[in-house]
């Protein structure tokens, strides 16, 4: 192997540099030109569901790559044989009608002149085979066949990462298509959340909402429970620049006093009984996206120390650690408190409310924002499917007494559609 390093170094870079696998061999094939009387180059993966062999990849020479048949079917007997023969892990020689002879399926049925194929392993198990044919009147020869041993694990691994990637874009078609059948089930376009009374009782909140999104300042919401604070929390989220990042929610009043330092910057390795492993906090978590502090009121004095720091400059230590680490996040804090009575009676620090309320948003009480509205009672019915209620057509007096009952909360979001 060490008279062929050089080379092999070419090949493994070009291999690794590359996620689309005609890409690697189309950069790995003039490398070996100067080493091999080349005239094409084919990789080919085992498909054991189909029973048979697919091209996946080929260089040089694309007129004749593309008279080639790009699947050989195989039996179940050919199909083995050539599989302990790829378990072996020994390249075969010769002329591909002869190989064919051997092998059936290994080569397609139009492919003609002297070839090397060498099989390729992923893991010990068979992935695919590589197929070199030699140019017109040249041959191959027995340090050919040396090289050509080396260079299996580069084009393995490259085949090997080509298989997962088809397995990854399978399983998220696969996802798209159940995520169709879902919004189909729920009545639903998307999966964003839509506000109730944005065009009524809350358009004063939107219009504040839709101003402040686009920047990343923090952002404080102030409101009753139940009046949506996280909905609104979403929303923001979903019409910033940080959309396509992670949005979530700690509720910093659930947390015990002795935990919330582990739970919002994580924690390493050994750093207090039952630190069994390094564990991520949550702001390391929301990195690039949005990370709403639910109930911020109830965070104790010292976390606010910690909290007030993250807000300034974006650093953190995790419980035990050493090493500052940095997080771009944005911090969208929501409490049913008047912090600033707090801050005036001490309980919350006035450095942190300023750091907080950068840009405040007040949800009116449910009993300022009008009586339902149309939209709402038709999210009933959804919602009565989804409960196994008996959903009928609403009476216009039956509407009318709806609308003048007072509500304890406000469910403001399609996501009672869910």
């Amino acid at each position: 192997m060490e008279k062929f390093r050089q080379l092999l170094l070419e090949v493994w870079r070009e291999a690794c540099r590359h996620t689309k696998i005609q890409e690697s061999a189309g950069c790995i094939a003039p490398i070996l030109r100067q080493r091999f009387p080349l005239a094409l180059l084919l990789l080919r993966r085992f498909d054991r569901s189909e029973r048979c062999l697919a091209t996946v990849a080929t260089a040089l020479d694309d007129r004749r790559a593309g008279a080639l048949t790009s699947r050989t079917p195989c039996d179940l007997e050919d199909l083995e044989r050539l599989l302990r023969w790829a378990n072996a892990g020994t390249p075969l020689a010769g002329e591909a009608a002869a190989l064919r002879a051997e092998m059936p399926g290994l080569l397609p049925p139009e492919l003609e002149g002297e070839t090397i194929v060498g099989p390729l392993l992923d893991d010990q198990q068979p992935v695919g085979v590589l197929v070199l044919l030699a140019a017109p009147d040249q041959h191959f020869h027995a340090d050919h066949i040396e090289m050509m041993q080396a260079l299996l694990e580069p084009f393995a691994a490259a085949v090997a990462n080509d298989r997962q990637l088809r397995q990854l874009h399978t399983l998220r078609e696969a996802l798209e298509a159940d995520k169709r059948s879902l919004l189909s089930r729920l009545g639903r376009q998307d999966i964003s959340d839509s506000v109730v009374g944005d065009e009524t009782g809350l358009r004063t909140v939107m219009q504040r909402l839709s101003l402040v999104a686009p920047a990343d300042a923090p952002v404080l919401i102030l409101g009753e429970t139940g009046s949506g604070k996280e909905v609104v929390a979403r929303a923001l989220h979903q019409r910033s620049a940080r959309a396509t990042g992670p949005f979530l929610r700690v509720n910093c009043g659930a947390i015990p006093s002795e935990l919330i330092d582990s739970e919002l910057f994580g924690h390493e390795r050994g750093s207090f009984t039952g630190a069994v492993a390094t564990r991520q906090g949550w702001f390391e978590r929301a990195d690039g996206g949005t990370l709403l502090l639910d109930e911020v009121a109830e965070l104790q004095p010292a976390a606010q120390v910690r909290l007030l720091r993250v807000l300034q400059d974006g650093t953190f230590e995790r419980v035990g650690g050493e090493r500052p680490l940095h997080v771009n996040v944005r911090v969208v804090a929501a409490t049913n408190r008047d912090l600033k009575q707090m801050v005036s009676d001490g309980s919350f620090r006035e450095d942190l409310w300023y750091r907080l309320a950068v840009f405040p948003i007040h949800i009116p009480p449910p009993c300022a924002s009008g009586p339902p509205t149309s939209r709402s009672l038709r999210l009933t019915s959804p919602c009565g499917r989804r409960s196994a209620w008996a959903c009928r057509r609403t009476s216009p007096r039956k509407r009318t007494v709806s609308c003048s009952c007072a509500t304890p909360g406000r469910a403001t979001c399609a996501s009672w559609r869910r």
